[in-house]
């Protein structure tokens, strides 16, 4: 130390300086600004000169060294120990997952009364700066022994260089001299704070290329980070770290992802910055670059076809399908609509859920309405998958119905008809004909002639399958059909229409033609020849009366028909 010739006079000089490790010898000396002279300092042990020992001008007692006298009576350099080092040995700090773990090595021969110290400080630790350094203590309580320690971060966000150093505290000593390696040289770094990707996500899914393209836009120009991609069957509110796909630089805008064979299920994308520490937020939130979900299939049939509709006369309604998906334990929801073809699942019935493979549905609507539309949607787990989830993928005409079905009983509009009609026949069955009737004539012969006739004359009656398929008998603008019961048919499938009023009709008949066997024949009685010459030609007779009257009866109910028609007007007035 430096004082001047004044401040040194009459005063007791103090100072400290760090001593030495172990027991030495030290002299103090005193000296001043004048040039050295050649004369040295003649030690106790003889003319010994030591080149350290400064050299004087005059050799007077202000400028001696200090000694002291010793037990036999001699002058001796004063006697200094300087303690052992008391420290642990090469601290290192490791930061990852936000924990440091500090460890240390533990030297052999100390004494084991004392408890360890554990300090932060954000610069290098000396003897010198100790006092003074801000630093913060991590624990002052670990037993001795210790050789490592962990410091937990959770709870708290961090993002710092720091140093740490470890004492030793004894009852009444803590060694801070640091001369060995109980404090870092180095900084650790330590760093919990997530970097968190700021924008939109958006996946398409390309049946052709069986491709899904996860696109979100402009990347991040930082070496320190990485982008994960992260693909979910389900909606989640945190990330599965075993669900990433794929780590990518910063600095990308999309991935592409190719989807393997015999898939066919919705996904969920998300994507995260990660940073050179590990850190990585995983929980999502609204504000989180989510995509989904996404259908993504490379399945042939996934899908009902061929929707159809039944209603039975008990009002039962049969939805039936084709089933291709040959999955044995999908179920099909139904689904029904009366406001129109169902493209969505909002506003509409969910009817039931049933076995997709047993292809039908039946149920009996406490509601029948006159327009109904029907789907059906997939509820199942496919291939190799095993989360189950409902495809509600709608597509008219596919499974999704494009035309109404009428689910209540249809009503026939009764049609008013104008004309009256019957049929006639020689040997005098008389029945009226009205729509869908169906008249049976009974037995009938070669000498039966049957005639169906109008109250006035229509545009066309007819009669099909008269001598079997495809054959028919037509009068056009007729008030009458007449033809003989001698048709192979049997029967007369009958229809009698004019403008937009028509009737059909069926009649039947069993044909049986009658012979003549004369038991007493005799060739040579020229009169009963004569009697069979004249039974024939009454028989031709009772024919052509017969056809004659049924003529005049026709007329003249045609004739009576005219002439009650103002009265029938009048009264329906």
């Amino acid at each position: 130390m430096e004082l001047l010739i004044s401040e040194c006079l009459g005063n007791t000089i103090e100072t400290e300086y760090n001593m030495l490790i172990g027991s030495y010898y030290v002299g103090y000396y005193l000296s001043t600004a004048e040039t050295p002279a050649s004369t040295r300092l003649v030690l106790l042990s003889g003319n010994d000169t030591d080149p350290n020992w400064a050299e004087w001008d005059n050799t007077v007692v202000s400028h001696r060294p200090f000694y002291y006298w010793g037990p036999s009576g001699m002058l001796m350099l004063y006697g200094e120990t300087g303690s052992e080092i008391a420290a642990v040995e090469n601290l290192s700090a490791n930061y990852s997952d936000g924990v440091t773990d500090l460890t240390w090595n533990y030297p052999t021969g100390l004494d084991m009364n004392h408890s360890i110290m554990i300090y932060s400080h954000d610069s290098p630790a000396t003897r010198e700066n100790w006092n003074e350094m801000s630093k913060t203590i991590i624990s002052s309580s670990i037993p001795a022994g210790t050789t490592s320690y962990q410091i937990d971060h959770s709870g708290k966000s961090i993002e710092r260089e720091i140093y740490y150093s470890v004492t030793l505290l004894y009852p009444t000593s803590e060694d801070t001299r640091f001369l060995g390696s109980n404090t870092l040289t180095s900084p650790v770094w330590e760093d919990n704070v997530a970097p968190l990707f700021i924008g939109e996500l958006s996946a398409t899914f390309d049946p052709e290329t069986s491709i899904t393209t996860i696109y979100w836009g402009q990347g991040v120009d930082d070496d320190d980070l990485v982008i994960n991609i992260y693909r979910n069957g389900i909606d989640v509110e945190e990330i599965d770290s075993s669900t990433l796909i794929a780590t990518v630089s910063a600095d990308q805008s999309l991935y592409e992802y190719q989807i393997p064979s015999e898939v066919h299920r919705q996904s969920w994308y998300s994507i995260s910055l990660q940073d050179s520490a590990g850190n990585e937020v995983l929980e999502l939130s609204e504000a989180s670059p989510v995509a989904g979900p996404v259908i993504e299939t490379t399945l042939e049939s996934t899908s009902v076809t061929n929707l159809n509709f039944e209603r039975y006369g008990d009002g039962t309604l049969v939805l039936t399908w084709d089933d291709l998906t040959n999955n044995q334990d999908a179920m099909a929801r139904i689904w029904r609509s009366f406001d129109g073809p169902i493209t969505t699942l909002q506003n509409v019935e969910e009817i039931e859920s049933v076995d997709l493979s047993s292809g039908q549905a039946s149920h009996n609507p406490l509601n029948p309405q006159d327009e109904a539309w029907y789907a059906v949607t997939i509820y199942a787990a496919w291939g190799t998958e095993d989360n189950t989830w409902h495809d509600d993928t709608l597509i008219l005409g596919v499974n999704s119905m494009q035309d109404p079905v009428r689910e209540t009983e249809e009503e026939i509009e009764a049609m008013e008809i104008n004309f009256q009609s019957q049929v006639l026949t020689t040997s005098g069955i008389k029945v009226n004909i009205f729509d869908g009737a169906m008249i049976s004539l009974g037995k009938l012969n070669q000498n039966d002639i049957i005639v169906i006739t109008t109250s006035y004359a229509v545009e066309n009656i007819s009669c099909f399958d008269v001598d079997g398929q495809g054959a028919s008998l037509h009068a056009e603008s007729d008030w009458s059909l007449s033809f003989d019961a001698n048709h192979s048919g049997e029967k007369c499938e009958g229809m009698i229409f004019d403008g937009d009023e028509e009737i059909t009709f069926q009649i039947s008949w069993n044909y049986e033609e009658i012979t003549t066997i004369d038991a007493h024949q005799d060739e040579g009685d020229e009169t009963d020849i004569e009697e069979k010459a004249d039974k024939k030609t009454d028989s031709t007779n009772v024919v052509s009366i017969t056809i004659l009257t049924i003529i005049i009866l026709a007329l003249f109910v045609y004739l009576l028909v005219m002439m009650r028609t103002p009265e029938y007007v009048e009264e329906e007035e």
